[in-house]
């Protein structure tokens, strides 16, 4: 079903990496096509209050990685409407010929930096309208 699907961008996280006693974890932003819906925001209370976050269900004919203590792999995030979600679930679905992982993401209280140039998904022109661009 590669006509409902869109390219989004994805944030893979690498192993650690530990350099004279401190630690990095690397990334990669890779583009996959994916099916993304949006279901019910659900609340969140924090020290600060209580937040309202968004959650999404998204289809995917590639992995999706879910956070992974044992192996020290951080969840994918996805980029989406100018917010970070990150993956809570992922299961392989393969009950029928359309063979996918079926994912659900969570939007992240903490925003990261975007995706860099040129990596924006799809539908996102005005920012590079706004930013002055000829």
């Amino acid at each position: 079903m590669k006509f409902l699907k869109r390219p989004y961008t994805i944030r893979r996280y690498s192993a650690p990496v530990y350099v004279r006693g401190y630690s990095t974890i690397p990334y990669e932003d890779i583009t996959l096509p994916m099916d993304v819906q949006t279901l019910e925001d659900a609340t969140v209370t924090t020290p600060d209050g209580t937040e309202s976050v968004q959650r999404l269900k998204v289809f995917c004919d590639y992995e999706i990685k879910v956070e992974d203590e044992g192996k020290q792999q951080k969840s994918d995030r996805l980029w989406y409407q100018g917010k970070w979600f990150d993956c809570k679930s992922s299961r392989l679905s393969e009950n029928t010929p359309l063979r996918h992982y079926t994912a659900t993401f969570v939007q992240c209280l903490k925003q990261d930096q975007g995706p860099g140039p040129g990596e924006e998904e799809k539908g996102e022109e005005e920012t590079a309208d706004e930013s002055g661009g000829s």
